[in-house]
């Protein structure tokens, strides 16, 4: 079934589905993690199954021609990115907001380019620095506040006795992510 849909109509519904897609998807998250915090490898791992299986078979017609990336480089690649998204989800598991959680993921940038001007030699627009300048301080600043303010109402919880640090695991992912491109 096809709906004849003017251009100007479908990219904005797709961004739209896919923006409700993905803020369904993190808040359902979230609320489960916050019922069993042991809860979110086992979706992970089901949500990464899913898309790795219908990749392969889509993208390959159901394995009748050449993948483009070669299967067990896909495979890696898989398991690399599962990985990550497990050391994150450790990182809910101190009970930090999801927001916080978000936009310290979304701290790559300055890796990002550091990366790029050291690795790949490019240069970049006053522009480009600022802004990354400017978001990099505004993780620092929410996730510095959020400490403060997990530390004066959580003293008492048994997350608290909990080894390593929200911020630690966070960091060491977001600099792994660089890896597979997130």
């Amino acid at each position: 079934y096809c709906v004849n849909m003017s251009s100007s109509f479908i990219v904005p519904f797709a961004v739209c589905l896919v923006f409700v897609g993905c803020c369904t998807n993190v808040v359902f998250l979230e609320l489960i993690i916050r019922e069993d915090p042991g809860a979110g490898n086992i979706i992970t791992f089901f949500q990464f199954l899913f898309v790795a299986v219908e990749g392969l078979f889509f993208v390959t017609n159901f394995m009748q021609k050449e993948p483009k990336v070669p299967v067990r480089k896909y495979m890696f690649m898989v398991a690399f990115y599962f990985i990550l998204s497990v050391i994150n989800n450790y990182a809910l598991g101190f009970n930090i907001p999801m927001p916080l959680h978000m936009i310290f993921r979304a701290g790559s940038l300055m890796a990002s380019m550091v990366l790029g001007i050291w690795l790949l030699k490019k240069e970049y627009p006053l522009s480009k620095y600022v802004a990354v300048v400017m978001i990099t301080v505004g993780i620092s600043m929410a996730t510095i506040a959020s400490a403060q303010q997990m530390n004066s109402s959580n003293e008492s919880t048994a997350n608290s006795t909990k080894e390593g640090s929200p911020s630690g695991e966070t960091s060491v992912a977001a600099v792994l992510n660089l890896v597979v491109g997130e």
